[in-house]
């Protein structure tokens, strides 16, 4: 299959590789089909691109690599939602926001993409009642360690 993106030109990819979001990301419901591209080779970031939408495109990372003490429950309802049997099938992303200054990323903790790695289904949550931030501001992983985070 193929999927032009605004960024990355022509892509081509197996329907296997595809990430579906549940319903959708909230504000963009009507987008659930999304591929990842890695940003380059041993970093841990990469572009969630929509293949509905080529101008979509969000860069996401795994949290805990930067915030040592992330923490939040997948609630039941959640759960079956994305069909998730057991823990070993989660990963979690969140969305990163560069701006000119890489000094100066930020990390959307508060809403969490949840997914099931095996079923390549997800869904982007808020954490209600949380102390977690919209914009993190993104710590290298040496930062992190170094604040005990």
């Amino acid at each position: 299959m193929k999927a032009n993106t605004r960024f990355f030109g022509e892509v081509t990819f197996e329907e296997k590789d595809l990430f579906i979001f549940v319903q959708g990301m909230p504000g963009l419901e009507a987008y659930t089909r999304y591929l990842l591209i890695p940003v380059e080779e041993g970093v841990p970031f990469y572009y969630m691109q929509s293949i509905e939408e080529p101008n979509l495109a969000f860069m996401i990372t795994d949290p805990f690599q930067f915030f040592l003490d992330y923490d939040f429950s997948v609630d039941e309802l959640l759960q079956q939602e994305l069909k998730l049997e057991g823990a070993g099938e989660v990963e979690v992303w969140s969305v990163v926001t560069v701006n000119e200054n890489l000094e100066e990323a930020t990390i959307n903790l508060l809403a969490p993409i949840v997914v099931n790695s095996g079923k390549k289904l997800a869904k982007q949550i808020i954490l209600h009642d949380s102390a977690y931030q919209v914009k993190e501001k993104l710590l290298l992983p040496t930062e992190a360690a170094a604040k005990g985070e």
